[in-house]
């Protein structure tokens, strides 16, 4: 029975002790709780007092600047502050005491009489200190007539009204007489227009005149540079076999030469030493079977073509060849070339004849055979 018993004893003590345990830890978990809550509060009543601290800061800074008068062009540091007890000892030498005007004799302040704001200084004074005294005085044998304490200020005329603001200094200025007065222009030197056939082109005014010597050296404008084909005076073409009514069977090509400036160049004034070669092709036929006509010349027939009316230039009529053209227009291929030089043009063309190449076309000259 002993040894049941110190069990049983055992074991009630052990469990008293695990219950105290548990107890412990809830006590001290609910009061970290209720610490961290209190903490949170305390935090958010700081926050909230410091953010009315700012507002009030900021109210307090705003009636301070609207209290405080605005800096002027006439009075730019306030109002003048009068020395209310002038027998106080300074610093400064008494020379350098503020004497605005000569008519503040009569107004300064007995210092053995008690001060009356209300008849010491003017409040007119205090508004522009600046005002002479002498022009407002009343005429003689006329006393000036005390200022009703009932009249408001609104009533009265203000004496800045009178005056007005100096201008401020390094601001803009209004334009002068001088500023809207320019002097004439005068026009320049009319030139005509370049002439096609002149040698040089004319030299624009203020340019540099060259000398001779730098001239010669200089490349001619007027030689030949491109070609083009007209397409103006370019088209169908009737030859002397066909009779009148007939459908076209060849075209007639002008091709013109152009210098650098893009200026025709009267082609009778070189010796044209080159061969001439023209393809013509069909674009409503397939692409390896478009080449409907070539046709080639040598250095003399190409010479022989030279015309120089209505245009200067190379008046080239050809026949069509073994194909005609299914469609109303082609496109003509035009190559010049010489021993040390080749130019190219091309151009689409209609395959009917026009009725203002009907009118100059020379039938009388026979144009040279195509080899």
């Amino acid at each position: 029975m002993g040894r049941g018993a110190a069990r049983v004893i055992f074991a009630t003590m052990v469990l008293l002790s695990l219950t105290v345990g548990c107890q412990s830890r809830a006590h001290n978990d609910l009061y970290r709780q209720r610490m961290a809550n209190e903490i949170r509060v305390l935090e958010d009543q700081l926050y909230d007092a410091d953010y009315q601290n700012k507002v009030l800061q900021e109210q307090l800074t705003r009636a301070k600047e609207r209290s405080t008068p605005a800096p002027t062009p006439v009075a730019p540091y306030g109002p003048p502050v009068l020395d209310l007890y002038p027998n106080e000892p300074t610093l400064a030498p008494p020379s350098s005491s503020i004497d605005m005007e000569d008519g503040f004799d009569d107004i300064l302040i007995d210092p053995g009489t008690a001060f009356d704001p209300a008849v010491a200084v003017p409040t007119d004074r205090l508004d522009n200190p600046f005002q002479d005294e002498d022009a407002e005085a009343p005429p003689p044998g006329k006393e000036s007539q005390p200022r009703s304490r009932d009249e408001s200020p609104a009533e009265l005329e203000s004496p800045n009204d009178s005056l007005p603001l100096p201008p401020p200094i390094g601001g803009p200025e209004p334009p002068g007489k001088l500023d809207t007065e320019f002097s004439p222009i005068e026009p320049g030197e009319l030139l005509p227009p370049p002439d096609p056939d002149s040698e040089e082109l004319p030299a624009p005014p203020g340019q540099i005149k060259l000398p001779d010597a730098v001239k010669a050296t200089q490349p001619n404008l007027t030689v030949p540079e491109t070609l083009k084909l007209h397409l103006g005076l370019s088209g169908g073409h009737h030859s002397d076999a066909v009779t009148a009514g007939e459908k076209a069977d060849g075209l007639y090509l002008v091709i013109h030469a152009l210098d650098r400036r893009g200026v025709m160049v009267d082609l009778d004034r070189f010796e044209v030493d080159a061969e001439l070669t023209i393809v013509v092709l069909d674009p409503e036929r397939d692409p390896a079977d478009a080449k409907i006509g070539r046709w080639e010349f040598d250095p003399d027939q190409t010479a022989n073509l030279v015309r120089s009316k209505p245009i200067s230039g190379l008046h080239v009529p050809i026949t069509w060849q073994d194909k005609l053209p299914k469609g109303d227009a082609v496109i003509v291929h035009v190559r010049l070339r010489s021993e040390a030089d080749e130019m190219r043009c091309e151009g689409k063309l209609n395959v009917d004849e026009s009725s203002a190449i009907a009118k100059w076309l020379p039938r009388a000259d026979e144009p040279p055979v195509a080899r």
